[in-house]
């Protein structure tokens, strides 16, 4: 939110797909950030291809870089069983 993002808009990130408030070259970093994330899954030629015609290679470096160091995060936490500290609390509607 420092950088600006709206607090309705941060909520919708799990449901982004069905948002209208994401651009193109957002919803391709989504895309790419969750064919990162899922176990399994793999980013596509054509993914990869859109995000080529969004973002320059320093800029594709930089997304694959903060998605995979959030991944060795959560993963790192989560086995060492380290909880959230509140620094950044974002309640979900439930």
């Amino acid at each position: 939110m420092q950088a600006g993002a709206e607090e309705e808009k941060i909520r919708e990130v799990p449901g982004w797909r069905e948002s209208g408030r994401f651009s193109d070259t957002e919803r391709a970093a989504l895309e790419y950030a969750e064919a990162m994330t899922i176990t399994g899954e793999r980013v596509s030629d054509e993914l990869f291809a859109r995000l080529r015609s969004l973002f320059n290679d320093a800029q594709i470096v930089e997304l694959t870089a903060a998605v995979a160091l959030e991944n060795f995060r959560s993963k790192f936490n989560t086995a060492l069983g380290i909880e959230a500290q509140g620094f950044c609390q974002v309640k979900r509607d439930e």
